[in-house]
């Protein structure tokens, strides 16, 4: 395809060749401009969210943070403390059960049985 510019007073004319190649350049040169104002836009927007507007942040991108993540771990610090603490107990009342099941045994094992070697 061709197109033929003229210009007004001078009376110039300019012929453009546009081949299949020219088409593929341009096009990929626009898809590429697309895609890199695009990732601009996504970029920027993240730090004008971070800075104005915390909450629209979290929403777009599931960001904490740093208060929040530090409220979370005291919470399940916390909750490790309160299962540290439960730790002995459920050991005592292990070896109560293990001592209960050692009569039961004794108890269910008839006297002959106890007397072999």
């Amino acid at each position: 395809m061709q197109l033929i510019w003229i210009s007004g007073s001078t009376s110039t004319m300019k012929q453009i060749k546009i081949t299949g190649r020219t088409m593929i350049k341009i096009a990929l040169l626009s898809f590429s401009a697309f895609i890199l104002f695009g990732i601009g836009i996504h970029f920027l927007g993240f730090r004008v969210a971070i800075r104005f507007s915390p909450e629209m942040t979290k929403e777009m991108g599931g960001v904490i943070t740093r208060k929040e993540m530090d409220e979370v771990e005291a919470h399940y610090r916390e909750n490790l403390q309160l299962l540290q603490q439960q730790v002995p107990l459920i050991e005592s009342k292990i070896d109560s059960l293990k001592n209960l099941k050692d009569q039961f045994s004794e108890l269910s094992t008839p006297t002959t049985t106890k007397n072999k070697p």
